[in-house]
């Protein structure tokens, strides 16, 4: 069984920071599970372009406010509590953070943990299989 306390990441190389968000990894490749989960915090008036070309996502809004928008289509989702997106076939998005949010986010294949995004608004592609 993998039990964890997120505050044994903070400050570690498992708290990554990035321009207008933190994310705490609580788990991640090395932790042998396939998949990894985050919890994330968007700062209000934060504007992210992300486009996981090699990663699938889903993210669980627990506070906060904001939108998350299609760029392919231009279409536009509120982002609330309760609300859970994921960006099909790894399109490129915005989200747009009116009020701060806090997100649990997973990801597949996992995050090593100290991942910050590319310019692509992309994390890197995993080296290998292994855990």
């Amino acid at each position: 069984m993998h039990v964890v306390d997120r505050d044994q990441f903070v400050g570690t190389r498992r708290d990554a920071k990035g321009n207008g968000w933190d994310s705490l990894r609580l788990l991640v490749r090395s932790d042998g599970m396939g998949f990894s989960v985050n919890e994330t915090t968007i700062h209000a008036g934060a504007e992210l372009v992300l486009h996981y070309k090699h990663h699938v996502e889903a993210c669980y809004i627990l506070e906060g406010h904001g939108e998350v928008t299609e760029l392919e289509t231009g279409r536009t989702h509120t982002l609330r509590p309760g609300t859970l997106y994921c960006p099909d076939d790894h399109k490129k998005h915005r989200v747009l953070c009116h009020e701060t949010m806090r997100l649990i986010a997973v990801f597949l294949p996992a995050l090593e943990g100290d991942e910050v995004h590319d310019a692509d608004g992309s994390y890197p592609a995993p080296t290998d299989d292994a855990p």
